[in-house]
């Protein structure tokens, strides 16, 4: 464990990966089992910042549970318990008072190594990076002339990147090909969490998803879902075409990392109070109007 960059969430169980956000453990007697613990980590362009935003894994767990157990019941997804039932597959032990809120026993999958992105308006790294420069993007697909920031697409786009420290953008072409039932169902669920969002005044502008085979080699919606570290969300009475909307998501602390940094090397930062809160109040506000409680109910 004294390998790991961070302290465990959880100390009496043998932790076996910890990503930026979330620790993965070990189960005793269950080996086809996963405790996945979402800290309140944050991490922005690949690095993980000194701050942490209060109260955030647990509005990670809420909505990824509130999205596979209710409104996805009849897709495959990795969820096996939540809440205070997590105990029954557990040693008995000293556990955090509040790891029931923040953490989910999850079946062990053979991960598929591709990040399923799918975009509704033009946004984000493919406008900033690519489409605004006149840059042929490097997913392959053909965009239309005369679109600026926040312009609608007709029909969402798919721009997959590979799972590494990096990201790499991939040919989408290819990824349907080899990937077609995972492409299919991360597109489905993109596109009715969409439906949903838009029934509470929220615009799922692009979300990010991880797809994995089962024991049954089925494939199956994995890691989180629809939360403002794999979307951005906006408010849909407040999208002005041609100008960037106030995020409700994690891109709020993206944009005063790069405000930081003004250009400069890339490091660890550590954010004001004013910034962590205002951060933790949109993943709360987002909890609420999706599931109709505040997140200290849910």
């Amino acid at each position: 464990m004294n390998s790991f960059m961070f302290k465990p969430a959880v100390q009496s169980l043998q932790c076996v990966h910890q990503g930026k956000v979330r620790d993965t453990f070990a189960i005793p007697f269950q080996p086809h089992l996963l405790l996945v613990v979402a800290t309140d980590r944050v991490s922005t362009h690949n690095i993980v910042h000194e701050s942490t935003i209060p109260l955030k894994g647990q509005a990670l767990t809420a909505l990824t549970v509130f999205w596979m157990e209710q409104q996805f019941k009849d897709i495959n997804t990795h969820l096996f318990v939540s809440g205070e039932a997590i105990y029954q597959y557990l040693p008995a032990g000293t556990y955090p008072p509040d790891l029931h809120h923040r953490a989910v026993i999850v079946e062990k999958l053979e991960m598929i190594p591709i990040e399923f992105i799918f975009r509704s308006r033009m946004a984000g790294s493919l406008w900033k990076d690519f489409y605004s420069k006149g840059l042929q993007n490097p997913y392959e697909i053909d965009l239309p002339t005369g679109l600026t920031l926040m312009s609608p697409f007709e029909e969402s786009i798919f721009t997959p990147t590979d799972k590494s420290d990096t990201d790499d953008p991939l040919k989408a072409e290819e990824i349907v090909l080899f990937y077609p039932e995972a492409y299919l169902l991360a597109r489905k669920v993109y596109e009715r969490g969409r439906a949903f969002a838009a029934t509470k005044g929220i615009e799922i502008i692009d979300g990010k998803f991880e797809m994995g085979f089962n024991r049954e080699g089925e494939v199956v919606l994995a890691d989180e879902c629809l939360t403002p570290d794999s979307c951005r969300f906006v408010r849909a009475d407040e999208i002005v075409v041609g100008k960037e909307p106030s995020w409700l998501d994690k891109q709020h602390v993206r944009e005063e990392a790069e405000r930081m940094w003004n250009g400069g090397k890339k490091a660890p930062l550590t954010f004001s109070e004013k910034v962590c809160a205002e951060t933790s109040a949109r993943y709360g506000e987002l909890v609420q109007a999706f599931t109709g409680f505040p997140l200290e109910v849910f």
